[in-house]
């Protein structure tokens, strides 16, 4: 298998959903090692972790089982920070409802604060530069922020396609009506956070 099916995979096994962002940080150390080093980081992970390893517990993993004779500086600097989960990268979570640009919940990337932050390249907007807050305050415990985001995207894209197949099955002249009698649950609740709450940027 090639590298990015090998991570493709590995994602998987632990019930992962990647996102773009922190998939191309994890296939950056497998080209870095090469494919044969890439299986034995796969197969240990597969078959040895209980949980995905973020990048800091990658490079253990790869030093571990002796796949490099250098301490990778990564282990040295990066963070395993529970914001970006040490790839650098913060996500924020987009709604369909609110932005026009996407038709199911979707995520933009943001350079995190921590030292695995500092290399994302300089193009990138700083998420605590831009927004006052994390979009969501709430932790799950083995999580870490990335984490919760992927939870809530799925759901939240769940949830949406149940509510496009309830109206596709009822009049269009009562669409409105249905709509309006959806936004009592509970999740609907929920997916206000991110369609009514005001996030106001400090730079754009």
């Amino acid at each position: 298998m090639s590298n990015e099916d090998l991570l493709t995979t590995m994602f998987a096994v632990h019930g992962k959903r990647a996102m773009d962002a922190q998939f191309n940080e994890y296939l950056k150390i497998f080209d870095r090692l090469g494919n044969e080093k890439a299986k034995k980081i796969f197969q240990h992970v597969r078959d040895h972790e209980d949980r995905f390893p973020t990048i800091k517990q990658l490079w253990g993993i790869v030093n571990s089982l002796g796949l490099t004779n250098k301490t990778p500086s990564h282990l040295r600097v990066y963070d395993d920070c529970y914001y970006c989960g040490g790839v650098g990268y913060v996500p924020f979570l987009i709604s369909p409802k609110r932005d026009k640009r996407v038709n199911n919940y979707n995520t933009e990337m943001y350079a995190c604060k921590c030292s695995a932050g500092q290399d994302v390249p300089d193009s990138m907007k700083r998420y605590f530069e831009t927004f006052k807050e994390l979009q969501f305050d709430e932790v799950i415990d083995g999580h870490n922020y990335p984490q919760l985001i992927t939870r809530k995207q799925q759901n939240f894209s769940d949830q949406l396609h149940k509510e496009n197949n309830y109206v596709a099955d009822t009049n269009p002249k009562t669409n409105q009506r249905h709509t309006s009698t959806l936004d009592n649950g509970n999740l609907r609740k929920e997916l206000k956070t991110i369609t009514e709450r005001n996030f106001e940027a400090k730079a754009r």
